[in-house]
């Protein structure tokens, strides 16, 4: 049989033929001119047939880290184990985390309002803010696309975020529309990965506290054992301390590209101890991937660990 071995042959597991390796392609990449068209055409009934989104990082080939990057790994949404909402607490902040976006959160939250007989003495969707004689509500976009964060300024704000949730709950299957006037609060980037030199970091639009909380439950909650393990914490330090093993290595995985090898059940790699240093300042927070001492890391792994770590957050 032609494709008798995968590893030595270069065959396609899912077709037949040569496997055809296009990093070379994307590393030695130019830009050119675009194509122009004649005078007596009209340039309006055209346009790209495959045009090139904007990048969202800011990739620059080096020499520690030649290869182009790998496409961002997609979180999965609509898991049954999120539930649709939920209260989160950071040090003396509470808020209701949805899973749903916040102009479709929009106006379940001015049907809680109604419903509960209180005047709104403003309503201002661009913001996502409610004003009663009481107090206020505000909705805005989560750290997740496809996520909201609802906090209530109304009276006891934990009974009030109970008391939210239990109607957001109880609505949750309905078709309440759309809030085309709330859809610019859907637009805010809040997770940014960023290339600095020949190191990367994750940027969040969080405070420190923010950032500490979200990252503790997602190292406990979204991750296999077998890929990163949460071994240690420094609160004060703004650290965290990972075993992580990088994509490819683990052993049977389908995901295992760059080792042919684990696609055959081989004893999988060792993982590798990481150190995650937060910095935040003026309400933002960055990420670095660094070694249990502090050292710099190859940009290869420290961007693999960021991206599984952004893929959670998104």
């Amino acid at each position: 049989m032609l494709c008798s071995s995968v590893a030595l042959s270069g065959c396609g597991l899912f077709q037949s033929g040569y496997y055809y390796d296009r990093n070379d392609e994307y590393r030695h990449a130019e830009m050119s001119e675009p194509l122009k068209l004649p005078d007596s055409q009209n340039a309006t009934r055209y346009q790209d047939s495959m045009p090139v989104p904007q990048a969202d990082s800011d990739f620059m080939v080096s020499e520690s880290d030649p290869d182009a990057p790998r496409p961002e790994p997609l979180a999965a949404s609509g898991s049954s184990d999120q539930p649709f909402a939920e209260i989160r607490e950071a040090g003396s902040e509470s808020w209701l985390l949805v899973s749903a976006a916040p102009a479709s959160v929009w106006p379940r939250l001015q049907g809680f309002v109604a419903d509960h007989g209180v005047a709104a003495t403003a309503i201002d969707p661009a913001s996502g803010r409610i004003d009663t004689a009481q107090g206020s509500l505000s909705v805005r976009q989560g750290l997740r696309s496809g996520t909201s964060e609802v906090r209530c300024g109304v009276g006891d704000s934990a009974q009030c975020l109970s008391a939210v949730k239990a109607y957001l709950e109880a609505s949750g299957d309905a078709d309440t529309g759309v809030s085309l006037a709330a859809q610019p609060l859907d637009q805010s980037e809040r997770i940014k990965l960023q290339n600095r030199g020949d190191s990367w970091q994750l940027a969040l639009a969080l405070d420190g506290e923010r950032a500490w909380s979200e990252l503790l439950y997602q190292l406990q909650n979204a991750f296999d054992a077998d890929r990163l393990t949460l071994v240690d914490q420094n609160r004060s330090a703004g650290q965290f301390y990972v075993d992580y093993r990088q994509s490819g290595e683990s052993g049977g995985s389908w995901g295992g590209w760059a080792n042919p090898v684990n696609w055959f059940g081989d004893d999988a790699a060792p993982a590798t101890r990481y150190r995650l240093q937060l910095q935040s300042q003026a309400g933002a927070t960055t990420v670095r991937v660094e070694d249990p001492e502090g050292g710099q890391v190859p940009a290869t792994a420290s961007r693999d660990l960021l991206d599984a770590i952004a893929a959670t957050l998104r």
